[in-house]
């Protein structure tokens, strides 16, 4: 939690994504935070993968700010995200 925190007062961006099956369908999960002006920014992703050729009709998806870490992480932990396993984001940005 300590390099978490460490690395978004510096403004790097962490998160990460996996795919859960539910229900004998695979989702594909996204989770992201940041903090840009004082401000922390979560993202979040969830879509069938059957579905991602149609992202825009299927997809959950909430990009929010809170102005504390600990409202940040804790909005994070009920859309199902493991803090732990924030780490820096390889390929493209969500936010």
């Amino acid at each position: 939690m300590e390099h978490l925190v460490k690395a978004l007062e510096a403004g790097k961006r962490r998160g990460y994504d996996e795919v859960r099956l539910i229900n004998s369908i695979k989702y594909l999960f996204q989770y992201a935070i940041k903090k840009e002006k004082g401000v922390y920014s979560t993202y979040f992703l969830m879509i069938d993968e059957s579905k991602f050729d149609v992202f825009e009709d299927y997809a959950e998806e909430e990009v929010l700010t809170f102005p504390k870490l600990e409202d940040a992480l804790q909005y994070l932990n009920k859309q199902g995200a493991d803090i732990q396993k924030m780490r820096a984001i390889r390929g493209g940005l969500p936010f």
